[in-house]
C-alpha cells in the first residue's frame, strides 16, 4: 500500500477541463494506449518546465494528491495511472499552454476548500509556506492517508 502525498499547483481552466470534469475519452479514438480501455478519466500532469522527472517518477497508483492553487486547496484525488506521453497527445487535446510528457490519471477526485496555512499545519510547514509540485516527506506524513483526506473533507464542510 503506498503512502506517499503529493502536493500539486493547478492552473485552475485547464485543471476544470480535465479533473473536476472527467474527460470522455470515447471522442479520441488515438488516445495513447495507456487510456485505450477506459471510457472516461480525469487527467493532470507534471508540466515538463518544472524539472520534477524524479518526483513523478515516484508517484504509484493509490498515491494522494492534494490540489491547490493559490492559498486554498481545492480538490484530492488519488493516482490512477501514470504515464510517459512522449507525443504529448493529452496536452494538445485538452489543455492550452502547458506542454507536457508527464500524465496521469485522477482517481477518486473530492472538491475541499481548506487554506494552505491548514494544510501546512497537517505536514508541519510554516503558515506561509508555498510548495511547488512535490512529493511530502515520509517524516512529515504521520497520519494515514484517508485520515488526511478525512481532515480536509471536515475542514471543508465546517467551513462552508
Amino acid at each position: 500500500m503506498s503512502e506517499n502525498v503529493f502536493l500539486v499547483p493547478i492552473d485552475p481552466e485547464n485543471f476544470d477541463r480535465t479533473v473536476r470534469s472527467a474527460v470522455d475519452l470515447t471522442e479520441y479514438p488515438d488516445r495513447p494506449a495507456p487510456l485505450a480501455d477506459l471510457d472516461e478519466a480525469r487527467l493532470w500532469a507534471v508540466d515538463d518546465d518544472s524539472g520534477n522527472g524524479s518526483t513523478f517518477e515516484k508517484m504509484s497508483e493509490g498515491d494522494l494528491l492534494l490540489f491547490y492553487t493559490d492559498d486554498e486547496y481545492i480538490g484530492t484525488g488519488r493516482i490512477g495511472t501514470t504515464f510517459e506521453d512522449d507525443d504529448r497527445w493529452t496536452s494538445g487535446a485538452f489543455w492550452t499552454a502547458f506542454p507536457t510528457t508527464r500524465v496521469y490519471t485522477v482517481t477518486d477526485y473530492e472538491e475541499v476548500s481548506a487554506p494552505k496555512r491548514a494544510v501546512n499545519r497537517i505536514f508541519d510547514y510554516s503558515s506561509s509556506y508555498t510548495p511547488g509540485f512535490m512529493r511530502v516527506a515520509d517524516s512529515r506524513v504521520t497520519a494515514d492517508l484517508s485520515s488526511i483526506e478525512s481532515a480536509l473533507d471536515h475542514y471543508t464542510k465546517r467551513n462552508a
